[in-house]
């Protein structure tokens, strides 16, 4: 069964209900409202004289920016090419090391 439920996130002095949320990612939801109001503000008292509209875009590129750079430090594929040859290397040298019990 399925543990989803609604919620209510408050940023920018407004409420954004959320309708099938699991019990699980409730936390982040909620931390992820209270980044996006910090933001707000952080950008809110940086460059005053932009509308709320650029105060929004300008959260949006940073918020997606660090998505893109948490996909790249978390990158696994380099980690599984040198597994892969090193396991490479490894057979080589067992094969030779079988060929070399065989004949000696």
């Amino acid at each position: 069964m399925d543990d989803k439920f609604d919620i209510t996130l408050k940023f920018d002095n407004k409420e954004y209900p959320l309708k099938g949320i699991l019990r699980e990612e409730e936390e982040n939801y909620r931390k992820a409202a209270k980044l996006i109001d910090y933001k707000l503000r952080q950008y809110r008292s940086l460059y005053p004289k932009f509308d709320a509209d650029t105060h929004w875009a300008m959260v949006a590129t940073d918020l997606a920016y660090k998505m893109e750079w948490w996909k790249e430090q978390n990158d696994t594929r380099p980690y599984f090419e040198k597994l892969d040859e090193l396991g490479k290397k490894l057979e080589q040298c067992i094969r030779s090391s079988e060929s070399e019990s065989e004949g000696g």
